[in-house]
């Protein structure tokens, strides 16, 4: 017998291929023994038991074709483990097919979001930059201004005002020299009351004339 009924692993769909293939073992004075012996094995060492039957002179002819058709149902249990591990193998690979495709559709959408907050960061960048730009120009426009502010007060200072030495002060230290502010204020000072000063002399030289010293009152004026 080369092959049992129900043996999922031996390959076969049909009880009659079976039952052919173990009627032609016995028919030819074969038995289980090569099938059984040699059924977790490759095709490579299955093929190399076979050639040793048939090669080997002492073995009747009638054995070696029993020998054959043994190796011929073991071929097919050896394509049908393969078939098994080849379906298990594609069944990972499906598996990791899914799970990649999973993880890309993840990564996807990820990259757009990136590539939108790129965008975002983009524009503000853009903004920040137009924001410098104006404050930038701005500062140069004022430091402009300062410049030519600075210039116009050394080219054009202040007029400094000597103040008169009363005869008491005439042995004292000379006084501290006034600065621009000081002068300015004394000069707009003295502006302010030359007028009044002016209507004193006047009314100093009419009541001298009136008096009878009209002399006086035209060198008071």
């Amino acid at each position: 017998m080369a092959e049992n009924f129900g043996d999922c692993a031996g390959g076969f769909r049909h009880n009659e291929v079976i039952d052919f293939i173990n009627n032609e073992v016995l028919l030819n004075g074969g038995g289980p023994d090569f099938y059984t012996t040699l059924r977790s094995q490759s095709w490579n060492e299955i093929e190399d038991r076979l050639q040793a039957v048939l090669t080997d002179p002492q073995v009747p002819r009638m054995r070696q074709r029993a020998s054959a058709w043994s190796a011929l149902a073991l071929g097919v249990r050896v394509a049908a483990r393969q078939y098994e591990h080849q379906k298990h193998r594609i069944q990972q690979l499906q598996d990791q097919v899914e799970e990649h495709k999973t993880v890309s559709w993840a990564l996807a959408a990820q990259l757009r979001k990136l590539l939108r907050e790129r965008d975002q960061a983009a524009s503000e960048l853009q903004s920040i930059l137009t924001v410098l730009r104006q404050a930038k120009d701005e500062r140069d426009m004022l430091c402009q201004r300062l410049l030519q502010v600075e210039i116009s007060t050394h080219t054009n200072p202040l007029p400094q005002v000597v103040q008169p030495v009363r005869r008491d002060q005439l042995g004292r230290a000379p006084p501290w020299p006034m600065n621009a502010e000081k002068q300015g204020k004394m000069v707009a000072t003295g502006a302010h009351n030359m007028p009044h000063l002016k209507t004193q002399m006047a009314t100093l030289g009419v009541k001298l004339y009136l008096s009878g010293n009209p002399s006086a009152g035209a060198q008071a004026v």
